[in-house]
């Protein structure tokens, strides 16, 4: 019976052309979806349209099988079919429609199912990020520049950074820190996502218009669990008006917060620094050109700061800014460590003296402490400015640092926690976060996290240095010198960045082109002039150059300065290699300062030991005892809490060598090889190594890495990726 039914449907179905019919709808189907494809989105039609179109080329298909089964299209026109309908007929249509519904059920699922999966999966993520949010948290995002000449984006960004320090100081709020918001300016995104990446419950974007002496201020509140506009104002004053004006706008911001969260209240605007409204603005495009750290937007920094404190000599966060701005030329400008000290010093104490209860003033000494070497005064200025102002993130950076120079490990990682906690975004934080996992041994946690910020900051230069110090950390000398090249087009005369490509050059030995290199360093500087020695010496030279020898000379006659000493050390190397112990001392002993220092300055082990080497070979033995255990306490501490494997096995190989022992030193330098040491200058140069370089382990690693470098050099110069 079924065989028949079966048989007499299929005849049916030829004669009745259900099949041709069948094929040529599916044709011209597939036709009006692609079609619809193509011009539904220039068409801006919602998505739905699509949605709807291949539903209804879906549910057509069964509606042209039945009717071909009983019409039939020819020249006669449209006629109905005739024929065995009975059983075949019934067994046709209820087949049809049974696989027509079943085909549209199988695809809507296919469809809508995981999409809905999708939807929900990404709905509990949201609203699970959304919900981790303190509800007291807000972020500030850039405001947009609308002013007919579009000139006033520093103005824009100044008012909505001054808007976010007023939030902060409310001690109800908790308030994302300037650089993390402001570095996801103009990123495609809806404001749940921006929220979700700064940790925010609430976020405040806003635009600013001035024409004719008047500025305009919008800023919109915006929950970041639904992505809805919660509130909106407009403010409009003069442009001599802008203190009343931020004020506004951050009390209303507070008291509709404090409307929506159980214990945020709209407190009082604090007293301004200035009111000046014109230093106002020299400061606000001081900090915007600070925060770009070039040696250009430092120089301009430097102006404007100057030009606040001269029209309000009793701006102390201008003064601090200035202080800041010098301090940071020494390590991005063109200034040297002593000169931009002496400058440093007399604003950062007029930023204390003129508000003494200022965690930035606070922190701006502690800065210039930490870059004059005096790491306990810097460590109690920087605890100071915290305690002051739990927010301000550069405080516990900067103490980071100075914890890092005294060994502290522990204490180092719990202050830059705290920095990435206020500024998740800032580079340079999570440059500091970055090497802190590397030496820990977390190298590929290191390199991710430092993608996922230059994702946001492509081009941000202090990023772009960390990545290729990585990378030649990990012998890719190719992507090292690709990073190094990037950073350095961000400021081809940046020392920071000429210093990051100095780096890969020395390592491959790439010596000639280190020397063309460090002649773009500022000239008759001491960055310079130790800068081309440190490329002589490891090419080989034995003797001081003139510029060098003056430099020393001329620091060795000044104040002790822990600034000095890489240079002091360099030339003490080189008298040492020279047969010029007694010279060696003198500068040596100018580098290491005291022994008593190296309890705190662990940055002093290596001209200390070597003047230790110094002392030996003129017999001054109890002079050399005398630094003996404090160098040895401090190398203890660098073997047992240091991180870093490869730093570790050299201070091992140091401790070896001193002791005589030198099968143990080879046993430490073949380890520090396997972690990733390849200073081969070192091995060929350096006097405390000396009686292990003629050793045939010692001389087959000097090998070893020549060939490694010579091939980085020849696959550097073939590189066109970067």
């Amino acid at each position: 019976m079924e065989r028949s039914l079966l048989r007499d449907t299929w005849e049916e179905l030829k004669r009745r052309r259900v099949v041709r019919a069948g094929i040529t709808y599916a044709v011209v189907g597939w036709v009006v979806l692609q079609a619809a494809e193509v011009t539904f989105e220039p068409l801006n039609l919602p998505p739905w349209a699509m949605t709807w179109t291949v539903l209804g080329v879906v549910l057509g298909f069964p509606v042209v099988l039945v009717l071909s089964w009983f019409f039939d299209v020819s020249r006669r026109g449209i006629t109905r079919e005739h024929g065995v309908a009975g059983a075949a007929g019934a067994a046709f249509a209820v087949a049809t429609v049974l696989l027509a519904v079943a085909g549209v059920a199988w695809w809507l699922y296919g469809v809508y199912a995981p999409t809905q999966s999708r939807l929900a999966d990404a709905s509990t993520s949201a609203d699970s990020a959304a919900n981790m949010a303190p509800p007291n948290s807000i972020g500030v995002l850039p405001f947009n520049d609308l002013s007919p000449g579009a000139d006033q984006g520093f103005l824009a960004d100044g008012i909505a950074e001054e808007l976010l320090d007023r939030l902060a100081r409310n001690d109800s709020l908790q308030v994302a820190a300037r650089t993390s918001s402001f570095a996801l300016r103009g990123l495609a995104q809806d404001m749940r996502a921006l929220g979700r990446q700064l940790g925010v419950r609430w976020l405040l974007e806003g635009s600013l218009r001035k024409a004719e002496g008047r500025v305009r201020v919008t800023a919109q509140l915006i929950d970041t669990r639904n992505g809805f506009h919660v509130w909106s104002d407009t403010y409009e004053r003069s442009d001599q008006d802008l203190f009343a004006l931020q004020d506004e706008v951050a009390v209303a911001i507070a008291d509709e917060l404090s409307s929506r969260i159980k214990g945020v209240v709209a407190q009082a605007p604090t007293e301004a620094d200035t009111t000046n409204s014109e230093a106002l603005q020299a400061y606000l495009q001081g900090r915007q050109a600070w925060r770009q750290r070039t040696a250009d937007s430092l120089q301009r920094a430097e102006s404007l700061f100057r030009k606040a404190v001269e029209l309000d000599p009793d701006f102390a966060r201008a003064w601090s800014g200035l202080a800041d701005t010098y301090l940071l030329q020494a390590g991005y400008g063109r200034r040297s460590e002593q000169e931009a000290i002496q400058l440093a010093e007399p604003a950062a104490v007029n930023a204390v003296v003129l508000r003494p209860k200022s965690g930035e003033a606070w922190a701006s000494l502690g800065l210039l402490r930490m870059t004059a070497g005096q790491y306990k005064a810097a460590q109690n200025s920087l605890e100071q400015a915290m305690s002051l102002d739990p927010h301000y993130e550069m405080a516990p950076m900067w103490l980071a640092t100075v914890y890092a120079n005294m060994g502290q490990v522990d204490k180092r990682r719990e202050v830059l926690m705290k920095a990435v906690e206020l500024n998740p975004l800032e580079p340079v934080i999570n440059v500091n976060l970055a090497e802190m996992m590397a030496n820990s041994g977390d190298r590929q946690g290191a390199r991710e996290l430092l993608q996922r910020v230059l994702a946001i900051t492509p081009n941000e230069a202090s990023l772009l240095r960390a990545v290729s110090g990585m990378e030649l950390s990990e012998r890719r000398y190719v992507e090292a010198m690709r990073a190094a090249r990037k950073a350095l087009a961000t400021d081809p005369d940046g020392p920071a960045n000429i210093h990051a490509m100095l780096r890969v050059l020395l390592q491959i030995e790439d010596f000639d082109a280190a020397a063309a290199l460090a002649n773009r360093l500022p000239e008759d500087t001491q960055d310079r002039h130790t800068t081309v020695q440190r490329i002589a010496f490891s090419s080989g030279g034995t003797q001081l150059l003139p510029a060098m020898e003056e430099t020393i000379v001329r620091i060795a006659q000044s104040p002790y300065s822990i600034n000095n000493s890489k240079a002091l050390t360099l030339g003490g190397v080189i008298e040492l290699r020279a047969g010029n112990p007694r010279r060696a001392v003198e500068w040596l002993g100018r580098a290491a300062g005291s022994p008593e220092q190296l309890e705190s300055h662990f940055d002093l082990m290596d001209p200390a030991s070597l003047l230790v080497v110094a002392l030996q070979q003129l017999g001054e033995t109890k002079e050399a005892e005398r630094w003996s255990q404090p160098l040895q306490d401090a190398s203890s501490m660098v073997i047992e809490h240091g991180g870093n494997a490869m730093q570790r096995y050299m201070v091992e190989a140091m401790v070896a060598m001193h002791d005589g022992d030198t099968q143990a030193a080879v046993v430490a330098l073949n380890a520090a090889y396997d972690k990733g040491y390849r200073e081969r200058w070192q091995l060929l140069y350096d006097p405390r190594l000396a009686p292990l370089q003629k050793l045939p382990e010692m001389r087959a690693m000097q090998q070893r890495m020549a060939d490694e470098f010579a091939a980085a050099r020849e696959e550097i110069s073939q590189d066109r990726g970067g």
